[in-house]
């Protein structure tokens, strides 16, 4: 039956995996605290410094551009926003910090300044305190606080000086055209006064004060009203040629023009604002910036958007101006006997009054852009002086060094997590009893040295090797290894119990198909645990190739071989007794022979293992790397059971399929058990077995039991012998 199963990793099981490697954790935390501290003494202390400005009403623009829609906004259908998010943009722009860079390094080149401007826009940051609000609040952080304060003072300076660059660039083209139309009207004031004189004397005319009060006054009224929408219809038309002209493609239109509709004002006052901040751009890049082509696109889509608009507007005024001419007319008639030079002097009368309500209109806002070029004020208002706290805001040395400590957790954590995931290898008994149908009969701990630089390594994967230090077990010694090999004899004994195995002890043969599983080493530890037990053992070290347990038990150079060669044939003289172990003995190897492999296939080895079951409970035979070697094939037959040692880590979990829970040798059915060696104690991926002895009254207590225990079973064999 095929019992194989993906695993996947628990948050418990990775726990107890970093929890066995925790000299890692603190080797990677100690190191990127090293990194952190070494970072922080050497990395400059930067401060901040805050400031909060009010933007005055004078910058902020009114983006309502459709005609119709000042109508709506007053009802309340249309809300109006202010520009607030464009100044911030503005007072963080390059222009603005480029010219903060010539002023605080003159001497700079123009390349260095450029970096410097970047450089300070990178540490400054703005931004508006919410929706309908004219605040702006800057931070800027600089490695001295002085420095940080004098820099923000100069941005909002320049910032300043900006606006009223721009602002005076306006009034004085606004003055310029204002001087050319009053030289022009000056003009046709003088050719209409001379028109008038001539007609007069011409035909005798001296006065035409002969209406009525009612007619006189209904004159006057739609007279006024026709100079007034004259003049915004001359207005119009010269902002109308002005658009037209392709020669003045970003020629500033005129504001403040009398027109009374506010929303070709507002798209004037944009148009104006674009292009000043056209002609700023570029002085700084070429004509091939999508941002200046953008710009471009803006402005021609707006100029054409006032043009339609003053279009529309001139034909409106221009009905209402005929309708006004008819009134005009039908009263004029009526007034005058004549009605033909009536006519003809009231046409010249209103069109000088027009120019002369012109003319006073431009004087007077020369007037205001004179006073305005004497007055300078200030776009914002600075509602807090640059202030902050003396202590540095970066690094931030607790953040760092938290940081610091998670990332040294998180690097063993994942590395761990990454290994874990991908191993295959069958690491305890889960693996085994998932992909095996091989009965499980134990586990053993690892038993090398816990403070050692391979155990350090082990857990990783280097340095671990199934090099052990030989016996483990002892009479008095509670620890892991004897706990683990305690409940491996039990749980043998305890399959082996009512199966049929011959007359006589039963005969253990230690199989593995990989070199270095630790197979001596549980081999001559379940011997010394049945020994302990009470049990007659015989272990017998049948690897006539390396003798790894001969070796570690440093026994004589005669043995086995020579009782296979015939040199000795009594067994019993080739035995080696343990000390403090009188029911153990142990049958070395001797001198390694030539020919193992023939020496195995004769009849002694049969016979040997046939009178030792008269004489022993259990006979534990070591045997070389099967697959590779013949010789624990050969030795299979002769055996009750096979013990199947599995290391830890050193073999694919898939490959546990290939073996098999019961072999049938010469139609003799012979159970196979895997022991899993080397396992960590401290941490697996299931449960977790930690043993702890302290030395305290009760385990003295439980230890003196333990001796008592054993003399009791010295006793017992004695009087058996």
């Amino acid at each position: 039956m095929n019992k194989s199963a993906e695993r996947s990793i628990t948050i418990i099981e990775l726990w107890h995996l970093c929890a066995a490697r925790w000299r890692w954790f603190a080797l990677s935390v100690t190191f990127c605290l090293i990194i952190a501290v070494r970072y922080l003494l050497t990395a400059p202390y930067l401060y901040s410094r805050d400031a909060t400005i009010m933007l005055r009403e004078e910058i902020l623009g009114d983006n309502v551009t459709d005609k119709n829609s000042k109508n709506f906004t007053q009802l309340g259908f249309v809300s109006q926003k202010s520009n607030v998010t464009d100044e911030v943009r503005h007072l963080t722009s390059l222009s603005i910090l480029y010219e903060v860079a010539n002023r605080l390094e003159p001497t700079f080149t123009d390349n260095e300044k450029f970096h410097l401007a970047l450089d300070i826009q990178k540490r400054l940051s703005a931004y508006n305190d919410g929706s309908g609000s004219c605040i702006i609040n800057l931070t800027y952080k600089d490695f001295s606080t002085a420095k940080a304060a004098s820099t923000l003072e100069l941005i909002i300076q320049v910032y300043n000086d900006y606006w009223w660059q721009d602002r005076e660039v306006v009034i004085k083209r606004a003055s310029q055209f204002i001087d050319s139309k009053l030289k022009q009207l000056e003009q046709d004031l003088d050719i209409v006064d001379d028109s008038i004189s001539t007609y007069k004397s011409r035909f005798g005319i001296t006065n035409l004060e002969h209406v009525s009060d009612v007619y006189l006054r209904q004159q006057n009224e739609s007279d006024a009203e026709i100079m007034r929408l004259s003049s915004q219809i001359a207005m119009a038309e010269y902002i109308r040629d002005q658009l037209k002209d392709s020669e003045e493609q970003y020629q500033l239109l005129v504001t403040n023009s009398g027109i009374t509709n506010s929303g070709i004002e507002a798209q004037i006052n944009m148009y104006n604002n674009m292009v000043l901040e056209l002609m700023g751009h570029m002085k700084y890049t070429s004509g091939q910036n999508p941002v200046i082509i953008h710009q471009q696109e803006q402005i021609a889509n707006l100029r054409s958007k006032i043009l339609e608009n003053i279009i529309d507007y001139i034909q409106s005024v221009d009905i209402q101006l005929n309708s006004l001419i008819d009134y005009y007319n039908e009263a004029t008639e009526k007034v005058t006997s004549n009605p033909s030079q009536a006519k003809y002097l009231a046409t010249i009368e209103r069109e000088r009054t027009v120019k002369e309500s012109l003319y006073m209109f431009l004087l007077q806002k020369k007037e205001e852009n004179e006073i305005s070029l004497s007055y300078k004020p200030s776009p914002t208002q600075i509602l807090d002086m640059p202030y902050g706290s003396g202590k540095p805001t970066s690094p931030k040395r607790l953040r760092i060094l938290l940081a610091a400590i998670l990332t040294g957790m998180l690097l063993p954590t994942t590395f761990i997590f990454i290994r874990a995931a991908s191993d295959e290898s069958v690491r305890d008994r889960y693996d085994i009893e998932h992909n095996s149908d091989i009965p499980f009969l134990g586990e053993v701990p690892y038993s090398g040295r816990e403070h050692s630089i391979e155990s350090l390594l082990m857990p990783f994967g280097f340095g671990r090797k199934a090099k052990t230090s030989g016996i483990v077990v002892g009479h008095d010694m509670l620890n892991a290894s004897n706990e683990a090999f305690r409940v491996l004899r039990n749980n043998l004994d305890a399959s082996m119990a009512g199966k049929p195995h011959g007359k006589g002890g039963v005969v253990y043969l230690i199989k593995s198909t990989q070199i270095e599983v630790g197979k001596t080493f549980v081999g001559m530890n379940l011997a010394m645990v049945k020994a302990i037990g009470g049990q007659r053992v015989l272990f017998i070290d049948c690897d006539l190739r390396q003798a790894s347990a001969s070796r570690l038990w440093h026994t004589p150079l005669i043995g086995l071989s020579d009782f296979l060669c015939g040199e000795e044939g009594d067994y019993c003289k080739l035995l080696w007794h343990p000390e403090g172990y009188p029911t153990l003995d142990v049958l070395p190897t001797g001198a390694l022979p030539t020919n193992p492999t023939e020496l195995l296939q004769g009849s002694l080895i049969g016979n040997l293992i046939s009178t030792v079951r008269q004489q022993y409970d259990s006979i534990v035979i070591d045997s070389p790397t099967a697959g590779i070697l013949a010789d624990a094939d050969i030795l299979e037959p002769l055996v009750d059971c096979t013990l199947f040692i599995i290391r830890a880590g050193r073999i694919n979990r898939h490959r546990l399929n290939e073996l098999s829970p019961i072999e049938v040798i010469n139609g003799t059915s012979k159970p196979q058990y895997i022991i899993l060696n080397g396992v960590s104690v401290n941490a697996r991926y299931g449960n977790t077995y930690v043993y702890k002895y302290d030395r305290s009254e009760k385990d003295k207590q439980t230890v003196e039991i333990s001796k008592k225990t054993i003399l009791l079973n010295k006793i017992i064999f004695k009087k058996k012998s």
